[in-house]
């Protein structure tokens, strides 16, 4: 088991909400692109009036689903590249805002690294110096078949985009670093997936080059250019945004930090057969023991959580699929028919022939 203090752990327990914002720039690209973006929200708990705000914030099972029905309409076309291309720094409120005031590229990327998980949950950050580069590597806190090559291409597309838009270009010159056409000089993308059909046709537009086919997820930056200042430098601003920053992180572990609220959601990414308590305990990097106690706490048990998401799931699958019986059975983790067959009837006093032939079922517990 992988061990780990109180801060891993909290750090854990901090990434399962995204802001709302992003996903309401998303279904405006889907639209823009000429596809109909209301069917993203079909069956969500929430509508594109509540994303308006800039403090909204969503689950990310919800994410998930929105992008994987983006991904189905639009994912051919580019749209991790225009997606980033519509993330100006401003929708990214006080992180964006303590990065177009640092005082060098080097600072922003701190601050970008450091508060990365109240924008982008599923990622991490880490700087590495090889000598006469800098490496920015992009690492995934959760196994995300699918959608990782989408998360990783946009991204990586939007930082550099915002680097190329922020930094200041004169200063850049001075450090022996001229942009030609808004090309950032020394400046490379490494992607691991492999090359999309559509990058050419964005190739000339983007600001560095992309390489796909690599080893890692990685921006790549010349030392120097680290040290150039961004166009509207301000440390005592940035410094306040950076403030800003550490209370809204704080205030997220805190208000996320509920382990029961935590395990429901990581289940909800999970497809089945979903993992056991000590699977579970090990993700969170605490002891099964300590898991048990944490929800114990919570007046809740794993056992309880995960008979909530089947379901869900079983209702799910009942619903919108023509599946048999035996094989939703089968897909949630039932070896035995007749324990699902108990099992869906205490959950809903149906069989799941009953359920499926009609009349008023309960609704299912999408999300936490």
């Amino acid at each position: 088991m992988t061990n780990a203090g109180p801060d891993k752990e909290r750090q854990m327990l901090g990434l399962f909400l995204v802001p709302g914002v992003y996903l309401r720039v998303l279904a405006n690209v889907v639209r823009q692109l000429g596809h109909n973006e209301r069917s993203l929200y079909d069956g969500m708990s929430f509508t594109p009036a509540d994303l308006k705000s800039n403090d909204s914030r969503i689950f990310v099972t919800d994410a998930i689903v929105m992008t994987e029905r983006a991904l189905a309409l639009a994912g051919k076309e580019g749209l991790s590249f225009l997606l980033a291309r519509e993330l100006r720094v401003t929708i990214h409120g006080t992180l964006g805002f303590a990065a177009l005031t640092s005082p060098t590229l080097e600072g922003a990327l701190d601050s970008v690294r450091r508060y990365m998980q109240l924008r982008v949950p599923f990622l991490t950050m880490n700087l590495t110096d090889t000598g006469d580069q800098i490496l920015v590597r992009l690492v995934s806190e959760f196994d995300m078949p699918g959608h990782y090559d989408f998360l990783a291409e946009t991204v990586s597309a939007t930082l550099i985009m915002l680097t190329e838009q922020l930094i200041d270009r004169e200063d850049a010159a001075e450090k022996g670093y001229q942009l030609h056409h808004g090309k950032l000089p020394g400046v490379k993308v490494q992607l691991s997936a492999p090359e999309p059909d559509y990058y050419r046709s964005f190739s000339p537009h983007l600001p560095v080059r992309f390489e796909y086919g690599q080893e890692h997820e990685a921006l790549v930056f010349p030392k120097g250019l680290l040290k150039a200042r961004m166009r509207l430098a301000d440390a005592d601003a940035s410094q306040m945004a950076r403030e800003q920053c550490e209370y809204e992180l704080q205030k997220a572990l805190k208000d996320q930090g509920d382990i029961a609220f935590a395990v429901r959601n990581v289940l909800h990414m999970t497809p089945g057969p979903l993992p056991s308590l000590e699977a579970m305990a090990e993700r969170f990097c605490v002891s099964s023991r300590t898991l048990k106690r944490r929800l114990a706490e919570k007046d809740t048990t794993y056992r309880e959580i995960v008979e909530a998401v089947l379901k869900d799931r079983a209702i799910q699958l009942l619903r919108y699929t023509n599946q048999s019986v035996s094989e939703i059975a089968f897909e949630l983790g039932y070896a035995d028919l007749s324990n699902f067959s108990r099992a869906f009837r205490k959950w809903t006093g149906k069989s799941a022939g009953e359920f499926r032939e009609g009349g008023p079922d309960p609704a299912p517990e999408v999300g936490p």
